[in-house]
């Protein structure tokens, strides 16, 4: 019996056409069409065979997950063929080896009623022992050589996807950042009276802490202020460099309050948010330490295998490995969501 409200058809024939705008530029128009048309049949016939299998009892939710997978694994590991140099009339015998693998592990671990992150997890490695025996059996047969098989090893689409999705992400969250501190110093600096500090007022301190500190960092060459500027949260810092650049800043702020401030700030001096292994570890785990774990799977639901992988292995004391400045951009988004 058809699972209600699954048409795979048509969910295979939207997959295949965000698949288009996504195939890498370089590839010609033989090479594009594959691509998007290797997704939409592997789709379909996964679609269908997820809608006539009874045993399996899959709701609509499972059904569209497992056919998202093998959409996706299809889309990154077609381009890994093309790109691997392997003649197109094989393309075919590796991927259908690579489909036929995600279907049956991934149909088992729903069936396990497994978590989405770990049904991901043992999907990619299936994956690639798939792809690895299917190049294994290329060459066995003569088809590719020793040099051939060690170049296709070496694509991976999914990894250079995610990090190009995941450093426009991390840019997008920098200049958003950037400018609500912008607006915030601006905002701040209109308030701000002249010639001195209103008593007992806890946020117009903090800014004239700021100000204060941005009339010495003045004086100093850009190296000193970058590494003075590093010990400080983004926003403040921001905030710091946007009082800088006030030509009348010196007008808002008189001596005495300026060294009173920048007295405490030498006291109260915050350290670097480090993006070490064991800090990120230490960030992560504290950020969500009271959080369940279906408050966790809800938070990570629409995120990349990666960043789901990053977020789930660090819960296990362990750091799965990314350019550090993603890795951080990350452990930020936890920290600031819970």
């Amino acid at each position: 019996m058809p699972i209600q409200g699954f048409d795979y058809k048509q969910f295979s024939s939207e997959l295949a056409t965000q698949a288009k705008e996504l195939v890498p530029q370089d590839f010609d128009q033989f090479q594009r069409e594959y691509v998007v048309r290797t997704l939409e049949n592997f789709s379909n016939m996964a679609g269908e065979a997820i809608s006539n299998d009874v045993e399996a009892g899959f709701d609509i939710e499972q059904a569209i997950f497992l056919t998202q997978i093998i959409a996706e694994w299809s889309f990154h590991k077609s381009v890994d063929v093309i790109r691997s140099g392997i003649q197109p009339e094989h393309w075919d015998t590796v991927l259908q080896r690579i489909a036929y693998t995600i279907y049956e592990i991934g149909k088992n671990a729903i069936k396990q009623k497994l978590p989405n992150d770990q049904v991901l997890e043992i999907t990619e490695q299936q994956v690639i022992k798939a792809y690895e025996e299917a190049l294994d059996e290329l060459q066995q047969r003569g088809i590719i050589d020793e040099e051939l098989k060690k170049q296709a090893e070496q694509q991976n689409n999914l990894n250079q996807f995610v990090e190009q999705v995941e450093a426009e992400q991390a840019a997008q969250m920098q200049a958003e950042a950037e400018a609500q501190a912008q607006a915030q110093a601006q905002a701040q600096a209109q308030q701000m009276p002249s010639g001195g500090m209103p008593q007992g007022q806890v946020a117009d301190k903090k800014i004239f802490k700021l100000a204060s500190l941005a009339l010495l960092l003045r004086t100093l060459s850009q190296d000193k202020v970058s590494s003075i500027l590093n010990k400080f949260n983004p926003q403040d810092a921001q905030l710091v460099i946007q009082y800088m650049q006030m030509p009348d800043l010196n007008q808002k702020v008189d001596a005495n309050t300026a060294i009173q401030c920048l007295k405490e700030i030498k006291v109260n001096l915050p350290s670097k948010r480090s993006t070490s292994p064991n800090q990120l570890l230490f960030r992560i785990k504290s950020a969500l330490q009271n959080q369940t774990r279906e408050k966790i799977e809800v938070l990570l639901k629409h995120e990349r295998i990666n960043v789901k992988r990053f977020v789930t292995t660090a819960l296990q004391d362990e750091l799965y490995e990314l350019p550090p400045k993603v890795a951080n951009v990350i452990a930020q988004y936890v920290e600031n969501s819970v």
